[in-house]
């Protein structure tokens, strides 16, 4: 499934992007990452932590971005 991420540089929305989101596991977190450019970036959420999977809910699909 793919995802719309916005892509910001120096916290400043540059473009749209879509993509599919890969999970790596870290003791009780699961961080989310996607690449962009041939490169890994972690994906965040301006609704909440994205890495906690006992709290992040659907919602947090909405507002997803990379710093690049």
């Amino acid at each position: 499934m793919k995802y719309t991420i916005q892509v910001r540089t120096n916290g400043h929305p540059t473009k749209t992007i879509k993509r599919s989101l890969r999970g790596r596991c870290s003791g009780n977190f699961n961080p989310l990452f996607c690449t962009f450019d041939g490169e890994e970036h972690l994906v965040q959420s301006e609704a909440g932590d994205l890495s906690d999977p006992f709290r992040r809910g659907v919602d947090y699909t909405k507002s997803l971005y990379i710093e690049v």
